[in-house]
């Protein structure tokens, strides 16, 4: 007898069905898995091209004002360079300047070197001088400037007469009004070519519009000695004259040296006849040192040599003088158009001031 194994065979209709759902549940179809990839597609793109979320901005150091090279402030204080054309400098300035003499009157003779027949009065004079002004710079052309100084004095003398005698006594005077006015006209001759400095040449001229020792009553303060009864704020006199400087440069480095004749014309003056005031010479030298972009400092050497008043063809005594002193000057760039100037100055002669203090604000603009 023979055994018959059995086997079976799923119809060919559930077989393809099986495959189907089988097939159906590895890879979905539909509406739901068509949702389903382009979420996933969509959120992958967006993570893909999403910019990184933005930084808070890092505080940057405020910008520092521009430099408008202080070096040449001082140098145009200096007259060692010229504007360009079309600019204009506005400069106004507040000067002090203090002066303290002894005058020693000796009426007698000598017998021996230490004594004296006679009276001997020693005078002690105290001056200050604060003057504020307004100095206006343009350039016509590159080569050419023209400049105009108006000045208003505040002038107090303060005079002790005979010192350490019994009449001593203390006098004192003061005066404000406006001082003599200066104009001049610049012109750079040469440009500076190796050894051979720029040179600029100038024509300046003063006018009397202060007021003068002419034109101030005197009073008699004893003794039959005549003294102004306020102190005059300008010479009375018109003066002209030309002048010149040279200039050689080396980075930041630069050297100057000039001078100026001023010629001042004689007047007539009512109760005092003809008084030719006589000329005067001033020359200068100095060095200007660029010590940052911001910052210069200059030191200068000035002399002025005034010849002494003619009075109806006398020459009158005392009156020649020599004012030497030195100054020394810093610059500090404020702003792209404001520069800071301050400068001090020693006395080095009698007829000197003591020391005198300076300080400017030139502001430059740009007219086309």
């Amino acid at each position: 007898m023979s055994v018959r194994r059995l086997t079976f065979e799923p119809p060919l209709v559930l077989t393809v069905i099986i495959i189907i759902m089988s097939l159906a549940i590895l890879f979905p179809t539909g509406a739901g898995a068509e949702e389903s990839l382009a979420s996933g597609s969509l959120l992958e793109l967006a993570q893909a091209k999403e910019p990184p979320p933005p930084q808070p901005p890092t505080p940057l150091e405020p910008e520092r004002p521009k430099s408008e090279k202080p070096a040449e402030a001082l140098l145009l204080e200096a007259g060692a360079i010229l504007l360009p054309e079309g600019i204009l400098q506005v400069e106004p300035s507040f000067e002090y300047a203090h002066w303290s003499t002894n005058d020693i009157a000796i009426a007698g003779f000598t017998v021996f070197e230490a004594i004296v027949i006679g009276t001997i009065r020693v005078d002690e004079l105290n001056r200050d001088i604060l003057t504020g002004a307004l100095t206006l710079r343009y350039g016509i052309l590159d080569r050419l400037q023209a400049d105009i100084r108006v000045p208003v004095l505040y002038r107090q003398d303060n005079e002790v007469l005979g010192v350490g005698t019994i009449n001593e006594r203390e006098r004192s005077i003061d005066n404000f009004n406006i001082g003599d006015l200066e104009a001049s006209v610049s012109y750079q001759a040469l440009n500076e070519r190796g050894a051979i400095p720029a040179v600029i040449a100038r024509v300046r001229a003063r006018f009397p519009t202060g007021e003068n020792p002419f034109e101030i009553p005197t009073e008699d303060i004893g003794g039959g000695i005549l003294r102004l009864t306020r102190p005059p704020t300008g010479s009375g006199f018109y003066g002209v004259g030309p002048g010149v400087t040279a200039v050689w440069t080396s980075d930041p480095v630069v050297f100057y040296v000039g001078g100026t004749y001023l010629f001042n014309l004689e007047r007539n003056f009512t109760g005092f006849g003809n008084i030719n005031p006589g000329n005067s010479f001033e020359w200068l030298a100095g060095i200007n040192i660029a010590l940052s972009e911001r910052v210069a400092l200059n030191v200068t050497f000035v002399d002025q040599i005034n010849w002494s008043t003619v009075q109806n063809g006398v020459e009158v005594a005392g009156t020649s003088f020599n004012d030497g002193r030195v100054v020394l000057g810093a610059s500090i760039s404020v702003s792209p158009n404001t520069t800071l100037l301050v400068g001090a100055g020693i006395g080095l002669t009698d007829d000197s001031p003591d020391f005198t203090f300076t300080v400017a604000l030139p502001i430059t603009f740009k007219l086309y």
